[in-house]
């Protein structure tokens, strides 16, 4: 930890960062539970897929609004970028409650995604802000733990709410998530040095952004978390239309979800652990190393099954899948960003815009292909964790060339 966190002790620091962080996460999980009501609502059939554009959708802004958050954060401060987009969270989950038509719901939900990613990259460049290297990882990894929380609450609250008033209901609980998390900012003090401030202007923003994606260790573990993360995102959007469609489960939905962020919550948890004696990259080369492994099995038992495998094989692999990308990603994103110091934000800014807007994009393909078979988000987990791993292993060649420049030196 590089400065006191002020009026702030360290663990409400981190229930900060991470309810923050989980804004995203709750503005979709909470959602997959009212697909089922909302169909017959804008007038879908019941195995429609039209809804899904919605998650995507809210991805894609997410991914642009990254773009815009992190330049800004590094010109006037990171207290008042996070507040004005949690305000315009707060205004479009109010649209998407109150709209007529699915058209209206299409809009609300990318403007969603763009306000959604104040916050996601806000975290990450306060905690860039005081920590570094491993003891980042170590930060991170606990506001991952508290992050999946949420998915374990969403879901079951999200059809709660569906059952005692209506899908609208859902959409509108993200207008008290967003104010109870913008009074709660009042307490947290401005992170960024004022001697570390940057111009808004185009030049030095574009050159911002060439600098963080000509670094070889950014850049490389960037691609990673992106890579990963369009297999989890095809976890999202994809395993409402599997347990019901595919397997003809619908009732596993909600509490297999539940367990699953159970599972990903104690595996964030115990990767905290783990850095008390491993390094970041240790760990992330570790389960980078499980997660392609784990992929090639399941896309075996895909294969095997000619797309239809038995449903209890097909679902502890795909569990053990994600479980295993859960310790990629926190310790992923900060190996990115260790390297970039005063410029988090920006840096922040071009991890998120790759992570969301590629990984969305990646995560379509898959959405878009199941039809009666679960071959697609086998292929999608199998070609998408060995490219990680490949990212993941060039960065490290980078990390290392720097470490003997520095030894030498």
């Amino acid at each position: 930890m590089t400065r006191p966190l002020h009026r702030m002790g360290e663990r409400e620091f981190v229930l900060l960062m991470g309810m923050l962080t989980a804004l995203t996460a709750l503005a979709i999980d909470m959602m997959l539970p009212a697909f089922e009501e909302m169909r017959p609502a804008f007038g879908l059939d019941d195995d429609s897929t039209r809804l899904s554009l919605t998650v995507t959708l809210f991805l894609m802004g997410a991914g642009i609004g990254h773009l815009f958050y992190g330049p800004i954060a590094d010109a006037v401060g990171r207290k008042p970028t996070l507040a004005g987009s949690l305000l315009l969270y707060a205004g479009v989950a109010l649209s998407a409650a109150l709209a007529p038509s699915l058209g209206v719901l299409y809009a609300s939900r990318f403007v969603w995604g763009l306000a959604a990613a104040g916050p996601r990259v806000l975290t990450q460049a306060i905690v860039r802000d005081r920590f570094a290297g491993t003891a980042m990882a170590r930060v991170m990894t606990l506001i991952q733990t508290i992050f999946f929380i949420g998915p374990i609450f969403a879901p079951v609250l999200g059809e709660a709410l569906v059952t005692i008033g209506s899908w609208r209901w859902v959409m509108a609980f993200g207008v008290v998530t967003s104010l109870v998390a913008l009074a709660w900012l009042l307490r947290l003090d401005e992170t960024l040095d004022p001697g570390h401030r940057r111009s808004l202007q185009m030049r030095p923003v574009l050159e911002g952004f060439r600098f963080v994606v000509s670094n070889r260790v950014s850049l490389g573990y960037m691609l990673m978390v992106t890579f990963g993360f369009g297999a989890f995102l095809s976890y999202l959007g994809s395993t409402e239309l599997i347990f019901g469609d595919v397997y003809d489960h619908p009732d596993w939905f909600v509490p297999y979800f539940t367990v699953a962020a159970v599972i990903a919550a104690a595996v964030a948890l115990t990767s905290n652990r783990l850095l008390h004696r491993v390094n970041a990259r240790q760990l992330a080369l570790g389960a980078g190393c499980s997660f392609a492994a784990s992929s090639v099995a399941l896309f075996a038992v895909t294969v095997g099954g000619d797309g239809l495998p038995p449903f209890g094989a097909w679902l502890v692999l795909f569990s053990l899948c994600n479980a295993v990308h859960v310790a990629v990603f926190p310790s992923g994103m900060s190996l990115a960003l260790e390297p970039m110091g005063a410029m988090a934000g920006t840096a922040a800014s071009v991890l998120g815009f790759s992570t969301w807007m590629l990984g969305s994009l990646l995560a379509s393909f898959t959405d878009r292909a199941i039809d009666g078979s679960v071959m697609p988000i086998g292929v999608a987990y199998f070609a998408y964790s060995s490219i990680a791993l490949a990212c993941q292993l060039w960065a490290r060649g980078g990390a290392g060339e720097r470490d003997a420049r520095r030894r030498r030196t």
